[in-house]
């Protein structure tokens, strides 16, 4: 399959490009991780989606766009979907790939911190 046919390869390797990122299949969905903690799924059941976290407080901005929907099970936690189009905007996905990735990754930082 091409890269058009199957996003989920060009997902992988933006993905596994960021420091610190691992893949791990769970509930037969590849998710990835920076340091044990998701900040991208991957579904291709009823059609291929893009599953990101974002701020709960942002969450509201995301699902004001009819493209967004709330991750089932996850959305509590600031997890959105987004069906993924034949031609995506790749441009936009690894921009929010990057933001979620950033964001757990500040968050885990954060966290550090207050353990010291």
């Amino acid at each position: 399959m091409s890269n058009q046919l199957n996003p989920l390869i060009r997902i992988r390797a933006f993905c596994l490009n960021s420091p610190g990122t691992t893949e791990v299949l769970q509930f037969g969905h590849p998710f990835f991780k920076v340091r044990d903690k998701p900040f991208a799924i991957y579904s291709h059941q009823s059609g291929q989606k893009l599953s990101i976290k974002v701020e709960k407080q942002s969450q509201p901005i995301f699902l004001a766009d009819p493209r967004f929907r709330k991750t089932p099970y996850l959305a509590r936690h600031g997890w959105i979907s987004l069906a993924l189009p034949p031609s995506p905007d790749w441009e936009e996905l690894e921009e929010l790939i990057e933001g979620s990735y950033l964001f757990v990754q500040s968050s885990l930082k954060k966290a550090k911190k207050k353990q010291k």
